[in-house]
């Protein structure tokens, strides 16, 4: 199964559903890029207002790392950087409980969603480090980074990357054995690193199925204008 698709065009990604053949608790797997087109981020935080509760990453705030990469992208000229913004979906505006099973218990979000001064001080060290390696492959540095992910891709995986899956796995288990037979939805939203090994335990030690109808996200889009990608949905939220 196919979760991210890299192309001459730009780079997306996948919303996919997962339930048992008997019914019951439904999953909804999307997996993110952390710099992206503003409507990409927009579009994902529409699809999560049917959800009963969200697993998401470190905690509800911007992410350093793609501010780091959308900066970088930026400095070193590239092809790619037209519209780019960090990852920011406000999921405490959903009104539905959010899970952060890798939270930092220093890492508190702000009401007006101002990034922490550390994780800012962070990104703004790695960002020159990033446009280098960025400008040396030319103005296409993206395109010619292999983000093709399948259920089946394997990461090399640092000891706090093992660390995060584990307890994000864990949460996904203790949800699924205490829900299982409600009618629901459950939505994870992680980096796509961490998406082959969510699916292969939905569909290995879990026993769910996909379902047809897997929908596409633009995240990048080397070619369209901002216009035509705007979503024809009512509202706009600001990033």
């Amino acid at each position: 199964m196919r979760l991210t698709e890299m192309s001459a065009t730009g780079f997306r990604t996948t919303v996919a559903e997962f339930r048992r053949p008997a019914g019951g608790l439904r999953w909804v797997v999307i997996p993110t890029i952390h710099m992206g087109h503003p409507d990409y981020y927009w579009t994902i935080w529409q699809r999560l207002q049917s959800s009963q509760a969200v697993i998401a990453e470190r905690y509800d705030g911007p992410s350093s790392t793609g501010l780091a990469y959308a900066n970088a992208m930026r400095l070193a000229r590239q092809r790619a950087s037209r519209d780019i913004v960090h990852q920011d979906i406000d999921y405490g505006a959903l009104g539905v409980p959010i899970i952060f099973p890798d939270a930092l218990p220093d890492l508190i979000a702000d009401p007006d969603r101002v990034m922490p001064r550390d994780e800012r001080i962070g990104a703004t060290v790695l960002t020159p480090f990033l446009a280098w390696e960025m400008a040396r492959s030319g103005d296409d540095w993206l395109s010619g980074t292999d983000l093709n992910i399948h259920d089946h891709t394997v990461f090399a995986r640092e000891p706090a990357d093992v660390e995060r899956d584990e307890l994000l796995i864990g949460v996904i288990r203790e949800i699924d054995t205490e829900f299982a037979a409600e009618d629901m939805e459950v939505a994870i939203v992680f980096g796509a690193a961490h998406t082959p090994l969510v699916v292969r335990e939905l569909t290995g030690n879990l026993g769910h199925r996909v379902l047809p109808g897997a929908r596409w996200l633009t995240a990048v889009d080397y070619e369209e204008a901002p216009y035509l990608r705007k979503p024809p949905l009512d509202g706009w939220m600001d990033f």
